[in-house]
């Protein structure tokens, strides 16, 4: 009788070191919850930024931005009717000079473009815009720089001595006087110029083109209003005024 206990004894030491041995080879069990590999994707961009859409919703402007490039929009997403395209347009990030955004059938062929005025660059004495326009395909109608056909247009004589600067502006046989301290500024411009402000906006269903002739960082010989209409295919300057008030 103890012959048999010791050999049923001796039997449950020998299944249970087999057990042991059997479990410590088993491989470990991995959790189904455990990522097996951990990716990293690097992206220098910020979520794009609404700048501008139609009160339906159904035209708009996304901001793309460079996080190296905090003060600038590097590339503009332009939605039409749920079509998105991206352009490599700048415009500023300042929420007050966000993209202005106008539909409006502006080469009277009956259907609506977009204009969409940007704003690349601003501050004392300088303001840099630039204008497209848009037909509902994304195909953009060419606008011309306005800058060369103001010089053109425009002559500015000056007569100085050491006290007073007078200038007069003849823009197509219309004169403007002005006259200005010598005192009034230390950095006259050898040159009047309309290349540091261009503003662009829809007024009375035209594009217009705004240019003030600076004569020096913060004095004025008026400014130029040019008119455009569409010529063979694209919007060029057409007509020209000139406005005595302007302050910058």
């Amino acid at each position: 009788m103890k012959k048999i206990i010791i050999v049923a004894m001796l039997g449950v030491i020998l299944l249970s070191g087999c057990g042991a041995n059997d479990q410590s080879l088993s491989p470990p069990q991995i959790e189904e919850s455990t990522p097996k590999e951990s990716i990293t994707t690097l992206d220098t961009s910020t979520p794009n930024t609404l700048l501008s859409e139609t009160s339906d919703k159904k035209i708009a402007i996304y901001g793309v931005q460079d996080r190296a490039q905090k003060d600038i929009f590097s590339s503009l997403d332009v939605v039409i009717n749920g079509a998105t395209k991206r352009f490599t347009w700048n415009n500023v990030t300042n929420p007050s000079f966000y993209p202005q955004l106008s539909v409006i059938d502006l080469d009277a062929d009956g259907e609506d473009e977009m204009v969409i005025v940007l704003t690349k660059a601003t501050g004392t004495g300088v303001h840099d815009s630039e204008v497209h326009v848009l037909k509902s395909d994304f195909t953009e109608i060419t606008v011309s720089d306005p800058k060369k056909y103001v010089l053109s247009h425009i002559k500015v004589d000056l007569k100085a001595d050491k006290e007073i600067r007078q200038y007069t502006v003849s823009v197509d046989g219309r004169k403007h006087s002005f006259e200005f301290s010598e005192n009034d500024s230390n950095d006259w411009f050898e040159q009047p110029t309309v290349q540091n402000i261009l503003r662009f906006e829809i007024k009375d269903s035209h594009l217009i083109a705004e240019l003030p002739i600076q004569i020096s960082t913060g004095h004025y010989l008026g400014e130029s209003i040019v008119r455009y209409a569409l010529i063979n295919g694209r919007f060029e300057p057409s007509e020209i005024e000139m406005t005595k008030d302007y302050s910058g």
